[in-house]
């Protein structure tokens, strides 16, 4: 029998002795406190039991093969050992390879071990105490399967060892997080289980009480501005702002109350400019959210029953990535993106259907927002500013992360 495979002999017809990545197995076999090698034929060295899959056979059962047909023995694989690159081989006529090794450790079952190919001149049990000389590359193999860990060994980008995984947190209770959107407002709880769930009503007050049918929230997070500035703007957009490097536009300037009770744009940024002594007057955009402020400000100057907090959702996606999030929360990529981050720190975005009241973007940013929720029930959260500024309406304004 060739020691060659008939689709690598195929390759070699067409490329020569040019470099070929190949696939490779590795079986460890154990008895009791012994381990089964085989020498090889064309260079003299012993190491367990190598190969090359079939194209299309899983690694596993090429592994189970290899040791039938060069030692005769069958054997039940156990569990993936390690992976590694095998650096390039020069072969004796001259073909050139570089193997991705996958290394099993194995159980011997029956069968009397022999040489049973060409491969190898001799096959004989070692014990693991006196093994013969070999190269550290199958040392580190015959170690990694036989050395009891059930994690696979692999080789880590560099660096990185020094990273920690970000923490996966849980609340101790329930806790909301809440966007704005086309229907109102969509909620998004995360249980101590860190399930999410969606909730949708069209206003704030109306959206907690229908948690309450199934939760006890004592945390509701928002994005909406809370705490209305006097005279000026607030230490909370713009340090939020300076978190979002490349980002920052997402972040609103936030009207004087004035403005925002103000009945027209117009009034409104006629309020902004005389609050501020003409430096600031009101974007179309924050003004657009009047309503919702006002919903907002009123359910929480009643007493709603639960520590309620201001999220803005770009600045939690900035703290969960490391970095702000620069693609459009709308796009593909942007969509992608916020999964991904969620998912990093525990939490499975809910599945998201066209007609649902509100947008994608609204759902993950809700997720976002419920996330600093956990934090802060976790007593883990930070705001911006430190300390919360305080106005005349007796509400701290912050932007918690």
């Amino acid at each position: 029998m060739s020691p060659v495979p008939d689709f690598v002999l195929a390759l070699r017809d067409k490329i020569g002795h040019d470099a070929l990545w190949l696939p490779g197995v590795t079986a460890v076999v154990r008895r009791g406190d012994e381990v089964l090698l085989v020498r090889r034929a064309d260079n003299g060295h012993w190491t367990p039991i190598t190969g090359i899959p079939d194209p299309g056979e899983e690694p596993a059962v090429a592994a189970a093969r290899e040791a039938l047909e060069e030692t005769g023995v069958r054997i039940r694989v156990d569990r993936l050992a390690a992976t590694a690159v095998h650096g390039e081989i020069v072969h004796a006529n001259g073909d050139r390879a570089t193997y991705l090794d996958l290394t099993f450790a194995c159980t011997w079952l029956e069968g009397e071990a022999h040489v049973a190919d060409d491969e190898s001149s001799d096959v004989r049990w070692w014990p693991l105490s006196a093994l013969p000389p070999m190269g550290d590359i199958m040392t580190a193999r015959i170690d990694a399967a036989t050395s009891g860990e059930t994690a696979a060994r692999f080789v880590a980008p560099a660096g990185a060892d020094d990273e920690e995984p970000p923490p996966v947190l849980a609340p101790p209770a329930p806790v909301l997080g809440v966007d704005a959107c086309p229907a109102g407002w969509v909620g998004v709880v995360i249980d101590p289980q860190r399930r999410a769930s969606v909730f949708v009503a069209s206003d704030i007050a109306g959206l907690v009480d229908l948690v309450r049918e199934r939760h006890d929230v004592p945390v509701v997070a928002v994005d909406i501005p809370i705490g209305l500035p006097d005279t000026g703007g607030r230490q909370a957009d713009a340090q939020a702002r300076r978190a979002l490097v490349g980002k920052a536009s997402s972040v609103f300037s936030t009207p004087v109350r004035a403005a925002v009770e103000a009945a027209t744009y117009e009034e409104a940024r006629a309020a902004n400019l005389a609050a501020t002594g003409g430096r600031t007057s009101v974007s179309a955009q924050a003004y657009a959210l009047r309503e919702k402020v006002l919903q907002v400000d009123a359910w929480v100057r009643g007493r709603p029953g639960a520590h309620v907090i201001e999220v803005h959702p770009e600045v939690s996606f900035a703290r969960m990535a490391g970095a702000p999030l620069l693609a459009r929360k709308k796009d593909a990529d942007g969509v992608r993106a916020r999964r991904q981050a969620l998912a990093a720190h525990g939490i499975v975005a809910p599945a998201w259907f066209r007609g649902a009241g509100f947008g994608e973007d609204d759902l993950l940013d809700a997720c976002a927002v419920a996330w600093t929720a956990v934090r802060h029930a976790l007593g883990v959260s930070e705001s911006y500013p430190e300390v919360p500024e305080v106005f005349s309406d007796g509400i701290p304004a912050a932007i918690w992360v």
